[in-house]
């Protein structure tokens, strides 16, 4: 939202931002001239009185702005901005960002979140999906006419030239080789699997490290499942909090592991790949639209076996490492740079106006 935001002015739009109180994006937004409106906007899903007072700001703010469309961006804000949106004649288009029935939800939940997306779509000039897995869940689950589904993959900034590396993953990285997750700590993501397999691979590659970077409500619990592995007691072992850009610490990987159970399109991999950091993932969602062959492996969900064999496999080859480094610079280049999404998203907005 803040890549579109920040350069859709170069393609004659006049972007304005919308959200909650408080998000981090909103410092760099305003340094750029981007107004921002901030709404009550809620976290959770039981709190009906905040989502209609929501919907009502909206609707105020589309009322007073007369805005050209409105592009909203993820399940909860979608359902918001669209109903507002439909009140106030204003075309919609909505970016799941992973939608609601995907993952581990409650059949029942799954239930009402298709139910919701299919009336929903009737009401969007266009969905915006960030990868073809994403628009094949749509298409399965007959959410809006194939022809209202876009594909626009993410797009991520280069790897920053001036971000020097982070001085105590690189101090872990001088005696062997490092492979790191750099993630939310969170179910989704599945940082056990790692956890379970670092043991197996300290013990066959002895020179490596193996580092797990971020913050969230897992913290304590993944703490605690690294104790009982005794990798609290291991030096080539490192839990390390989360400050951005990202870049800082994937400058200092030589592999970049993402073990998630289900995902959209994860913006960690892209990240990977433009700092031409070599990417083992599990094959779920959209993740192997983005890494490839050339630039990574992929391994099945919850398989620490498998992925301890992979992260080994490529902490034992630096020359493979190295190949690998220079195509997935290209590959992000190709495919995922920030210009070719904005250009593509602009592209939709222009094609809604035009059939009206």
């Amino acid at each position: 939202m803040a890549q579109l935001a920040l350069r859709l002015a170069a393609h004659g739009f006049e972007p304005e931002v919308a959200g909650p109180a408080e998000a981090l994006t909103y410092p760099r937004l305003a340094t750029a001239g981007v107004p921002v409106h901030r709404l009550p906007l809620v976290r959770g899903l039981r709190d009906v009185r905040s989502h209609r007072a929501a919907v009502v700001a909206i609707e105020r703010l589309l009322a007073e702005r007369s805005f050209d469309v409105v592009h909203a961006h993820s399940a909860r804000a979608g359902v918001l901005a669209r109903v507002a949106a439909a009140r106030q004649g204003t075309p919609a288009v909505y970016s799941p960002h992973c939608f609601a029935f995907v993952g581990p939800v409650p059949r029942a939940r799954r239930t009402v979140a298709t139910a919701v997306e299919r009336r929903l779509a009737r009401r969007s000039a266009a969905i915006v999906c960030a990868c073809e897995a994403e628009r094949q869940w749509a298409v399965r689950r007959e959410i809006g006419p194939p022809e209202r589904l876009r594909l626009v993959y993410y797009g991520v900034e280069d790897c920053p030239n001036g971000t020097p590396a982070d001085p105590l993953l690189s101090d872990l990285r001088r005696a062997g080789p490092l492979a790191g997750a750099v993630s939310v700590l969170r179910p989704q993501k599945r940082l056990d699997v790692l956890l379970d397999a670092t043991p197996a691979v300290l013990a066959r590659v002895p020179h490596a490290r193996v580092a797990i970077v971020g913050d969230g409500p897992l913290r304590e619990q993944l703490h605690d499942h690294a104790r009982r592995l005794g990798l609290d007691r291991d030096e080539r072992f490192a839990f390390l909090p989360f400050q951005p850009p990202a870049a800082r610490y994937l400058k200092a990987l030589d592999v970049y592991v993402l073990p998630s159970a289900w995902e959209a399109l994860p913006i960690g991999a892209l990240e990977a790949l433009a700092c031409g950091v070599p990417q083992i993932a599990t094959d779920v969602g959209g993740t192997g639209e983005a890494v490839a062959s050339a630039t990574g492996v992929l391994v099945p969900p919850r398989d620490a076996a498998r992925l301890a064999d992979a992260i080994v496999g490529l902490l034992r080859e630096s020359g493979l490492r190295e190949t690998m480094a220079a195509a997935s610079r290209a590959r992000h280049a190709e495919l995922f740079g920030v210009d070719r999404m904005v250009d593509r998203t602009a592209a939709v907005y222009r094609r809604m106006l035009a059939e009206g």
